[in-house]
């Protein structure tokens, strides 16, 4: 039974999460304030359509098989494994700058051709080398696998001397395993990625955040029991706080610029939104950018001028201005 205390806190957190909603409102910088493309609605719509099976508890590695079962645009990559993982590299291989890329997919999925398509692009505007991990997968290899893996990741692209800057870009699983390895470099002093963009970042798995309630109907692609079935496969019983895993529970000074992505409707919104104003408490530097109804890592999803936009924006902050 709640005591009179925890329903205060209880309310006063939900008024405050209504404050943050109106205010993304008039703070967000994306063009579409306060409307949706045709184009987005119809993509919600198709999503809509599968929300209950991606939100169900489908066995992994039979929707592995499903998505992965043919790629494009992989046979044009190189592969450089380094035993447990690999680095899929793209772009110019004379390239002066790197791009390091940490795909999501729920633990579960290696890079797909949404996030090829992305990198080279981002890679054909800074004429830029692109390394993408490709760490090992639930749930055949569990927490903390994926993250050992982005860290050992990091420690090898960060060591070569040939790129005189290296950003970084990742989402959804990818960006709680990308912010968690950055921790562990800084508290180390070791060198960071100049800037970091983030799309739709998981940042606590213990799901505390009021979105993944007040979202849950409004997402378009999916609900909080996705996330529940991806942690629950991954971590096998390791503690969703763990800062490994969840950056938010971590420390938040230190961090290079970071520009982070979300749509207003994202179960996951308060993933972004926590996480940003931690940084800003510590004294970082955070950029958010919330487009209205847009869904989970939308900046991916070529053909939705959402996704121009923020790819402009994207390009914006990571340039050499």
């Amino acid at each position: 039974m709640m005591t009179t205390l925890d329903k205060l806190v209880f309310v006063a957190r939900l008024l405050l999460y209504r404050l943050l909603r109106l205010t993304l409102k008039v703070t967000r910088r994306s063009p579409y304030l306060n409307r949706t493309t045709p184009e987005l609605l119809a993509l919600n719509k198709f999503f809509r359509g599968n929300k209950r099976k991606v939100s169900s508890a489908y066995d992994l590695v039979d929707m592995r098989k499903e998505l992965c079962s043919g790629s494009a645009l992989e046979s044009s990559s190189r592969i450089e494994s380094f035993g447990k993982f690999s680095l899929e590299w793209r772009g110019n291989p004379q390239g002066d700058r790197l791009i390091l890329a940490v795909p999501g997919g729920g633990f579960f999925l290696p890079p797909l051709d949404h996030h090829r398509s992305f990198l080279d692009r981002v890679g054909s505007r800074f004429d830029a080398r692109i390394a993408i991990v490709r760490h090992r997968l639930s749930p055949e290899t569990p927490f903390p696998a994926a993250y050992d893996d982005v860290l050992a990741a990091l420690d090898i692209v960060l060591s070569r001397t040939q790129y005189r800057r290296v950003d970084a870009i990742a989402d959804s699983s990818g960006g709680a395993l990308l912010l968690s390895a950055m921790m562990a470099r800084r508290d180390q002093e070791m060198t960071l990625p100049k800037r970091v963009v983030l799309s739709s970042p998981a940042t606590d798995f213990a799901m505390t955040g009021l979105s993944n309630v007040g979202n849950a109907e409004k997402d378009p692609m999916f609900g909080p029991q996705a996330l529940i079935h991806k942690a629950f496969h991954y971590l096998q019983g390791a503690n969703p706080t763990d800062i490994r895993v969840s950056p938010l529970w971590g420390a938040a000074h230190g961090l290079p610029p970071i520009l982070m992505f979300a749509g207003s409707s994202e179960v996951m919104l308060d993933d972004t939104l926590r996480f940003a104003e931690k940084v800003r408490a510590a004294g970082g530097k955070v950029e958010t950018s919330i487009f209205e109804e847009a869904p989970h890592c939308f900046v991916f999803m070529a053909g939705i001028p959402e996704a121009e936009d923020a790819f402009k924006e994207v390009c914006n902050f990571i340039s050499d201005s």
